[in-house]
């Protein structure tokens, strides 16, 4: 069944030539995304990854820049699991509370900035959930 109003379908950011194997480890065995198979569907230079329902793809080329206050938010279950993580890879974490929930921030290998928020331990009511299906990234 489509969905009658709009919906988030994926979010594509940038990744440096030749960083595949660098934005796989980030976002698989860290972050804990699922790879998607889309080699018949995709571009050879794009990894695609997929977290409940979103998508999540990253393009391997040349970009003239980040804005600062461009960033990818992402709610997981595991949030001190994946913080562990990023700072047994070393990885830059920034971790905050706001509005009594956990949160942190770091950078992806390509300087991608994403905020990482812990899943409440019931859903909230006033929210609708997301689910993503694919991420997709272009190398």
């Amino acid at each position: 069944m489509i969905p009658s109003r709009p919906f988030l379908d994926h979010v594509q950011l940038p990744v440096p030539p030749g960083g595949a194997a660098q934005a796989r480890r980030f976002y698989r065995d860290v972050l804990g995304l699922h790879e998607l198979n889309t080699a018949q569907a995709e571009p050879a230079r794009v990894l695609r990854f997929g977290l409940e329902g979103l998508t999540r793809d990253l393009s391997e080329g040349r970009y003239t820049g980040v804005a600062p206050q461009a960033h990818l938010a992402l709610r997981l279950r595991e949030l001190p699991a994946v913080l562990e993580r990023l700072r047994a890879g070393g990885h830059p974490v920034d971790a905050w509370a706001l509005a009594d929930e956990g949160r942190a921030s770091t950078e992806d290998p390509f300087g991608n900035r994403l905020e990482l928020i812990a899943l409440p331990p019931e859903p909230l009511l006033h929210v609708k959930e997301h689910h993503v299906t694919q991420l997709r990234i272009s190398l």
